[in-house]
């Protein structure tokens, strides 16, 4: 066989071998998202039939009423837990904590991240490294004293508690994409700025932030993601007032309502789809320019 013969078929190899790759991590992530959704369409007793449906045979959305109504148990002994009352208050809970965590970390953040970027003091790179590293610890060696501090705030079982908490902790992520996000940014214009009289603070809010406009609103789906998916300190710091541990008011002590989960799981994966989706050329911009470079 020739060599160009070899190069033609190894090229060939390659694009079976990419293709073949993107099919089964596509299979992978997308038939639990098909199968959730087919199962938020049907009724309980389809659920269980054997071979299984792969299509709705009775398409219904009483699923999804249930949820948002806050009724359930009309239609057999599948589940009659009253925590379905508490769905879309939860709902409601969750896009307040997001969109505040959303907003502290870009103040606060993006604040933190230009000091670091523009300012060369002392201990800098030592504060710098010091609060990424509390990314790293891991939630559960913090969550008693975090307890501690909030019941003496008295802060326990309130949105406060998990605003707060979140904040802290996606706060170092924050500062470490904006950072490097800002030093690709050049400094020619925001100089002229504070040579033509403008202070620091003018300078970061008029030039600085206009620019990186791309690298704030990735941080801030990023965030948002976070914030709202986040599981443990929402079950641990409050009685499950946000979305997602109110997820497990599906099982009881000898089922588990699998068909309301699955819609009331479809309405709770709608807000980042959609909030990833709209920001999607932002994100992916200020990723690229910014915790790429890094």
């Amino acid at each position: 066989m020739s060599a160009s013969s070899r190069t033609i078929w190894q090229v060939a190899a390659r694009k079976v071998a990419t293709y073949a790759a993107f099919f089964c991590l596509l299979f992978w992530v997308g038939f639990p998202v098909y199968y959730m959704l087919i199962t938020s369409f049907m009724d309980p007793p389809e659920l269980g039939v054997k071979p299984p449906h792969w299509i709705p045979q009775k398409p219904t959305i009483e699923n999804y009423r249930e949820v948002i109504i806050g009724e359930t148990g009309q239609r057999g002994d599948y589940g009659t837990t009253t925590e379905f009352s508490r769905m879309m208050p939860a709902l409601l809970n969750s896009t307040v904590v997001s969109v505040s965590v959303v907003l502290l970390n870009l103040v606060i953040g993006g604040m933190a991240a230009y000091a670091f970027s523009r300012f060369d003091f002392r201990f800098s790179r030592f504060a710098y490294l010091g609060v990424l590293m509390t990314r790293v610890l891991p939630a559960l060696s913090l969550i008693v004293p975090l307890f501690i501090i909030l019941r003496k705030l008295k802060l326990i079982n309130t949105l406060w508690a998990l605003i707060f908490t979140y904040t802290i902790f996606i706060l170092p992520l924050t500062i470490w994409i904006l950072r490097e996000y800002f030093d690709t940014l050049a400094r020619d214009i925001e100089e002229m700025a504070l040579i033509d009289g403008a202070t620091r603070w003018q300078a970061f809010r008029m030039v600085v932030a206009p620019l990186a406009i791309p690298g704030l609103i990735a941080v801030g789906v990023m965030s948002f993601m976070e914030a709202w998916s986040e599981f443990f300190f929402a079950l641990t710091l409050t009685n499950s007032l946000t979305y997602p541990p109110l997820l497990m008011s599906f099982r009881n002590l000898h089922q588990v309502n699998w068909n309301a989960l699955a819609a009331a799981t479809t309405i709770g994966v709608l807000p980042p789809v959609i909030v990833a989706f709209v920001f999607q050329r932002y994100l992916v911009r200020g990723l690229s320019e910014g915790a790429v470079k890094g």
